[in-house]
């Protein structure tokens, strides 16, 4: 009797250091808060509808007289997974580090049909589609006004995301084109022909051999139509 007199004494004692532990372990709501708080006004999230996946941390967070400060390491956006580190400047300081997933949903546009590689871009070809772009929002193309003028270097199948590796200007000049050439100096301008030596879109650079056999380099400005500039 005097045995289990003190095993119940001793559980007792027990119970709230027990739930102490409990309530401190993983994320705490300050934590999430803090943590919520600091994405919701970063920057690279503004105006984006964001998801958090929480990573359990490792040991336990304490709980802050205020709410601790987060920072962000070694990243300057915050998405995908990321490593944070949380600071608690009130009471007794201590630092945390934690890591979380951080999901984008965005819009962007996609092929509605299968495209050849060379064939001039339409926005017939395309369509909008929604998802995490996490992964692939640095190369993703959600403007259409930049599909203008442009042509497939690679063919796509129906629902691919766009990128803008996925695309170039199209060549007004092509290598080996009979081109007009205008040779423009001070207080002149010379018209000859010439042969493309390599294509060329709207204002890129171009070499052509002129009808005299010496070639000069220019820019593109029209459909086989060269300027080349005389000092």
């Amino acid at each position: 009797m005097k045995y289990a007199g003190l095993l119940r004494n001793f559980a007792a004692m027990l119970i709230p250091l027990v739930f102490v532990t409990l309530a401190h372990a993983g994320w705490t709501s300050q934590a999430k808060d803090a943590v919520n708080r600091f994405l919701k006004s970063h920057p690279s999230l503004e105006g984006r509808d964001f998801s958090v996946q929480w990573t359990e941390p490792r040991g336990n967070l304490p709980i802050c007289d205020k709410l601790p400060r987060v920072s962000l390491q070694s990243r300057d956006r915050a998405w995908g997974k990321i490593l944070l580190s949380l600071n608690c400047e009130e009471g007794r300081p201590w630092v945390r580090p934690v890591s979380v997933y951080v999901a984008v949903k965005g819009r962007y546009l996609v092929t509605n049909q299968a495209v050849r590689k060379g064939q001039a871009l339409s926005v017939a070809d395309l369509q909008w589609a929604e998802g995490d772009v996490t992964k692939m929002v640095d190369t993703l193309l959600d403007d259409p006004e930049l599909t203008k003028n442009m042509e497939w270097v690679r063919s796509l199948q129906p629902g691919t995301p766009l990128r803008l590796n996925d695309l170039k200007p199209i060549a007004v000049i092509k290598s080996g084109d009979q081109v007009r050439v205008t040779l423009l100096g001070k207080g002149f301008a010379i018209d000859t022909s010439g042969q493309a030596l390599s294509d060329a879109a709207m204002g890129g650079s171009v070499k052509v051999r002129i009808s005299d056999g010496k070639i000069v380099q220019g820019a593109a400005v029209s459909q086989g139509a060269v300027e080349v500039l005389i000092d």
